[in-house]
């Protein structure tokens, strides 16, 4: 069985090995034909996270599942599947708290995650992170189905309102696919913001959204302009640069909000928190992924990347395995929006 793993930071190993976990009641086999590269997976890479305690590597998946425990939640032999968290356990603190993102840690859930060609993943009454792939979506775009409700819940976090102008700061696969997603909610002008060229330029290439280089000096002068207001509607600060709070701080209107997906390592220096008073901001944390389900007990993330796809997949580079210390090597520099390595 072919698989990546991360011995220590900075340190890949690809290799074949006959291990194999042992099916248990509660897991499902799946066998992986594609896994995307996440901010996490480059935070462990990068040595900003722990790897001693980690059991896992590799979580936004799709594939086909070979073997089943228990069968639960509707799951069967030969199903496509893709990472997804949809369903949690509904009885403790958090599920009855409205926060069902927070039920069970993914070290719970994944054997040994989705960098291998094959893994276990937790499937019970109880919990379930992983949702069926409609036939309309191919194997790759499947993948990007994790980061997407993560997404999903950023713009849920944002309950944007017609016509409520946003910007996005952070290009990577978060913040796009949020504002993909905003705009099919009803935003009205939607502003793109990195300091990085390489990303900007990649950004417009796809035309999905009007950029500016907050590497300018005036880049905030330019989405006032853009949205001819004194400031957005709504912030999403998607970069995990804790110094940008402040930017999005500024560029949020008196009575704005920010919604916050980043995962921040350290403080600000010199931060001034003056303005969320003065100019009564709202700030969120957005924690993804979540279950976000219709009422028919269905995903609404798999309906909105359907809906999606074609735009979806402008953002992916697709690596084989082969290939694939150079999908982390491009998606650390910034070469690739959202790497994603073919197993099959």
């Amino acid at each position: 069985m072919r698989t990546i793993r991360l011995l220590a930071p900075s340190r890949l190993e690809m290799r074949e090995t006959d291990e194999r976990p042992a099916i248990t009641d509660s897991t499902v086999r799946v066998d992986i034909k594609a896994c995307g590269i996440c901010g996490s997976d480059l935070a462990l890479y990068n040595g900003r996270r722990d790897l001693s305690g980690e059991h896992y590597f590799g979580h936004e998946f799709s594939g086909v599942i070979t073997e089943v425990g228990n069968g639960a939640n509707g799951l069967k032999k030969g199903m496509r599947v893709a990472s997804e968290l949809v369903k949690g356990c509904g009885r403790c603190w958090f599920c009855r708290n409205g926060m069902q993102n927070y039920c069970k840690s993914l070290n719970d859930a994944l054997l040994p995650g989705g960098f291998t060609e094959q893994t276990l993943v937790t499937n019970t009454d109880a919990y379930s992170f992983l949702s069926p792939i409609p036939d309309e979506l191919d194997d790759i775009t499947a993948s990007i189905l994790e980061p997407a409700n993560c997404a999903y819940h950023v713009a849920m976090k944002a309950n944007i309102q017609p016509g409520d102008s946003v910007l996005v700061i952070g290009l990577g696969a978060i913040g796009l696919v949020a504002a993909m997603i905003l705009k099919t909610m009803g935003a009205g002008t939607v502003i793109g913001a990195d300091r990085s060229k390489l990303r900007l330029e990649q950004v417009r290439k796809t035309g999905l959204l009007d950029v500016i280089d907050t590497s300018e000096p005036a880049w905030m002068e330019q989405v006032k302009e853009m949205t001819a207001k004194d400031g957005v509607d709504i912030v999403i600060e998607a970069t995990g640069a804790p110094p940008v709070l402040k930017d999005a701080m500024a560029a949020a209107r008196t009575g704005g909000k920010i919604v916050v997906p980043s995962v921040y390592f350290g403080g600000i220096d010199g931060f001034e928190p003056l303005p969320i008073m003065r100019k009564e901001l709202t700030i969120i944390g957005s924690k993804g992924p979540a279950p976000q389900l219709k009422t028919d007990g269905t995903s609404a993330v798999v309906e909105k990347v359907v809906q999606m796809k074609d735009d979806l997949r402008k953002l992916i580079s697709v690596y084989e395995y082969k290939d694939a210390l150079q999908a982390f090597a491009d998606a650390r520099s910034g070469a690739a929006i959202k790497a994603v390595i073919q197993f099959s």
